[in-house]
């Protein structure tokens, strides 16, 4: 635990001179505000700074006022083009000391914690993410009346062989990504490693170690911004968008996760998956049509899941299985037996999403939905080269966000069991998404005119 007089002596020390506070909105992008550290005092710690909460999208302009409350504990000395601030995660409370924001994502990632330790099921949920984007060495866009287009310039040409894994001098993003580990690791945030993904026009991924699911979704944020800003720093830009080119590998956010007491994952048995460990694929599985609202909530979401891309279209499980939407690893030690849920991606927000697996996998537990039984699998054949007829009776994610959202809007009960998730916070996030898709679908496509133009 960090107290003020704990940072205010650091502050002192390291000449600080701006104190920043990240606060996330409901799309899940970090937000802002900075003071001089002269007004860092216990006054503005406990009374917080007021900001309009309509523009995060979590509220009308007739009730938006809301307050920064930092997390303490979240504090960490970053530097922005040689400056140095103190940047504090925050949560938020509404105006006028009437407590917590019921809307806010931190409140329900930790909502959803302490209903897993209320449940008597586990102690923790661990999370560890693999963070896939690229790298390119110029972006522009454009989308208005008379105009819409997107160029993207690669670092490399496209290659007849696998990136993955490539080394130098193919890989001209080694340092780039050695850059972005150095800075998280003096974060404190563990890198399990790093390395070129398939992708030949600069997909790249850096993999964690696990934490608990309220530290991760912190840290979710935390390597997206430094990604960005280093890639920035260095002349380039940085995408986590699922698929930025067509006919090329889309980028997911391979989510790992277990459930632990005592140190220990229970879902380990006798070198197995356990029972309760089925149980929480069953969950997933369950509701994973309608989970893919949290998870994979843009419409580029579905450029990315279609067959014969390394993405995962069937609502499956199997051992070792890259083309189910559950693989369960191989090589994981009985301490951490784990799954990993392959559909998600990085436009998601981070304390939704992985608050909303966990939610679909406690469901699972306590209904006792477990996956083989359910004909979720196990799976050992290729998912993606299944006959029609065999691929008409596995469940398959949905073909665009609509689809999804619709799920969501069916689904949700298990969302909103122990007031985790409020029923008017997913319908404000269900609008929100719709929008976009509406967006979407009322503007002419670049490739509508290669196809129609001329006709």
């Amino acid at each position: 635990m960090i107290d003020y007089d704990a940072l205010k002596k650091l502050i002192a020390e390291e000449g600080i001179e701006f104190i920043d506070f990240k606060i996330v909105d409901l799309v899940g992008r970090w937000r802002h505000i900075t003071i001089p550290a002269s007004r860092f005092t216990p006054h503005l710690i406990e009374n917080g700074i007021a900001f309009d909460g309509s523009n995060f999208g979590y509220a009308s302009v007739e009730g938006s006022d809301m307050v920064v409350s930092p997390d303490l504990d979240t504090a960490v000395i970053v530097s922005y083009n040689d400056e140095r601030v103190l940047s504090i995660i925050s949560d938020i409370h509404m105006a006028g000391g009437k407590g917590p924001f019921i809307g806010d994502p931190r409140g329900v990632a930790r909502r959803a914690e302490g209903f897993l330790a209320s449940e008597g099921i586990a102690e923790t949920a661990l999370i560890s993410p693999e963070f896939e984007f690229y790298v390119f060495a110029q972006s522009e866009y454009n989308s208005k009346p008379g105009e819409s287009y997107y160029s993207l310039t690669p670092l490399t040409e496209g290659a007849e062989y696998s990136f993955y894994h490539i080394c130098p001098p193919e890989d001209q993003l080694f340092t780039l990504r050695n850059e972005i580990c150095r800075q998280l690791e003096r974060l404190g945030i563990p890198i399990k490693y790093h390395h070129h993904e398939v992708g030949p026009l600069g997909q790249l991924e850096i993999e964690l170690g696990f934490d608990r699911l309220l530290k991760m979704a912190d840290n979710t944020l935390i390597i997206k911004n430094i990604v960005r800003t280093v890639a920035a720093e260095a002349g380039l830009t940085a995408t986590f968008m699922p698929k930025p080119i067509f006919g090329e590998p889309g980028s997911g956010m391979h989510v790992h996760q277990y459930l632990a007491t005592g140190g220990q994952s229970i879902f380990e048995q006798k070198g197995e998956l356990s029972e309760i460990g089925l149980c929480y694929i069953g969950g997933i599985l369950s509701h994973g049509r309608s989970l893919s609202g949290l998870t994979n909530p843009s419409t580029n979401s579905y450029c990315r899941l279609v067959p014969n891309y390394e993405a995962p279209v069937t609502l499956a499980f199997g051992e070792g299985n890259r083309s189910a939407a559950i693989r369960i690893p191989g090589y994981a030690t009985a301490e951490e037996r784990r799954i990993e849920l392959r559909t998600a991606d990085a436009t998601c927000n981070p304390y939704l999403a992985y608050a909303g697996m966990l939610m679909a996998g406690l469901d699972g537990i306590k209904r006792n939905l477990n996956a083989v039984d359910l004909g979720f699998g196990p799976h050992k054949n290729d998912l993606y080269n299944l006959s029609p007829e065999a691929a008409e009776k596995l469940v398959q994610v949905p073909a665009d966000l609509g689809e999804a959202l619709s799920a969501l809007e069916d689904d949700h009960d298990y969302l909103t069991a122990g007031g985790v998730f409020e029923k008017e916070q997913i319908a404000r996030w269900i609008e929100l998404k719709r929008k976009d898709q509406r967006g979407l679908r009322s503007r002419p496509h670049p490739y509508e005119f290669s196809l129609y133009y001329n006709l």
